[in-house]
């Protein structure tokens, strides 16, 4: 029987301790400014998005790590299809049996989303197992908690997985709960990563916090978008402008705008770049991913989607996210 270590995806940056333990950052920290992006460092070490992948015709999963009480779960699939999901909170030891699969099933490790994590062991033992070289375009998503996900009931049921999964890219997920604030570390990290589509999301912790005018914002979304496509010439780019959040849509946060503002304004940047000739930049309105009746039902706390919120997301976001990066508008 096989013993392969998970080859993780999804992180920007692995770090191994002198005992063992691993943890992982989805930015580059070269541009973090303490205290200031304290925040944000701390949700760049959570690990949304990350996964591992084998191929196996049996075996068991083994998971010894340590994460935060409040932290989300870890999902074992196979085939696509929820095998296990297993607590992440505390001291963890699971040795899960995948049972009766056909030869060469898909077998992936999918990381808590949510929570402080560090790992000593995730690995796969058992018959005829590897590693699949990784295919599909490099999808890199950039967000708030909307991306992040914490509301749904395990890491591979955030819209980004689903999306992932549903079109067969390799996902980097760089959604970051109440910090999705156009900062620098997060545009040189885009840059620096390889990719064959991109999308932004933007605007809704923006609104939140009052972090930018009326006077800044459209600018800093146009200077974001612009080093990104610089970095990234000739790649298919998607800005999503803010899903609809019933309360906050004409109620002007302490800088005056309201989150409609911070959507038109988005549009705004998305068609003056296109009519300056970059005609791969791509507008997805974020008000018509849910209807006021479905945002209404499906965001309980009027701003984060539920599970079945993350999966109606997913259906719709994937055929538009498809259709910018085959070039369509």
């Amino acid at each position: 029987m096989e013993s392969v270590n998970a080859q993780w995806a999804g992180a920007f940056q692995i770090i191994h301790d002198a005992d063992g333990w691993q943890q992982f950052r989805r930015l580059d920290a070269a541009l973090f400014m303490p205290p200031a992006t304290d925040g944000l460092e701390e949700r760049a070490r959570m690990c949304a998005g990350i996964h591992a992948t084998w191929t196996a015709g049996s075996g068991r999963v083994v998971i010894e790590a340590e994460g935060a009480q409040d932290g989300s779960a870890f999902d074992v699939l196979v085939n696509g299809v929820l095998r296990h999901r297993v607590t992440g909170a505390g001291r963890v030891s699971h040795d899960l049996e995948l049972g009766d699969i056909p030869p060469h099933s898909r077998v992936q490790v999918w990381l808590p989303h949510y929570g402080f994590l560090r790992v000593l062991e995730v690995s796969l033992k058992g018959e005829d197992v590897t590693v699949p070289v990784p295919t599909g375009k490099r999808w890199i998503t950039y967000g708030s908690s909307i991306t992040q996900c914490r509301t749904a009931h395990g890491p591979s049921e955030a819209w980004p997985a689903l999306v992932a999964r549903e079109l067969g890219w390799q996902l980097q997920s760089l959604g970051f709960g109440g910090e999705c604030q156009l900062d620098p570390a997060a545009e040189d990290t885009i840059s620096q990563l390889p990719a064959d589509v991109i999308s932004l999301c933007l605007g809704i912790n923006t609104y939140n916090v009052a972090a930018l005018s009326g006077r800044a914002f459209a600018s800093q979304v146009l200077g974001f978008v612009h080093n990104v496509r610089r970095a990234h010439p000739g790649v298919p780019i998607a800005v999503i402008s803010p899903m609809l959040s019933l309360p906050r849509e004409d109620v002007p946060n302490s800088a005056g705008w309201t989150l409609a503002d911070y959507r038109n304004a988005v549009a705004d940047v998305v068609r003056t770049v296109r009519e300056r000739g970059d005609t791969l930049l791509h507008l997805i309105d974020g008000a018509s991913v849910f209807t006021p009746e479905e945002a209404s039902a499906l965001m309980p706390d009027t701003l984060h989607p539920d599970n079945e919120g993350y999966r109606l997301m997913a259906e719709r976001l994937g055929p538009a996210l498809a259709a910018v990066a085959a070039g369509g508008d």
